[in-house]
């Protein structure tokens, strides 16, 4: 998996592509929780449109850092969910938990 981070001001984007399972996962964790706990950013965006796969341990990295940043004050935004990935998050009740929006690639096709 691919981890990119852009910054600008207090808002942060982490661009994934590939695999977000057990293995790739921490990668994901470290970053983000690196931009949490130093409050690098206010806003925190996760743009999941390059994943192709996500497991349980992903869902639950994904809550890891939902909940740090909430302790902060900061808000996390998943955006770009395939159909898979967003059935995902759909059947294990996620979506109340989450601010989920579609990217901005899918935004301009649409």
């Amino acid at each position: 998996m691919k981890v990119e981070i852009n910054r600008a001001d207090k808002d942060a984007v982490i661009r994934l592509s590939g695999r977000l399972d057990i293995y790739t996962s921490p990668d994901l964790r470290r970053a983000a929780l690196t931009l949490c706990t130093k409050r690098r950013c206010r806003n925190l965006k996760i743009d999941l449109a390059e994943v192709s796969f996500i497991d349980t341990s992903g869902l639950a990295t994904l809550l890891e850092i939902l909940v740090a940043a909430k302790d902060l004050c900061m808000q996390v935004t998943l955006s770009g969910l395939s159909e898979k990935v967003r059935y995902l998050i759909e059947v294990n009740g996620l979506t109340e938990f989450f601010r989920v929006e579609s990217s901005e690639r899918k935004r301009l096709l649409a």
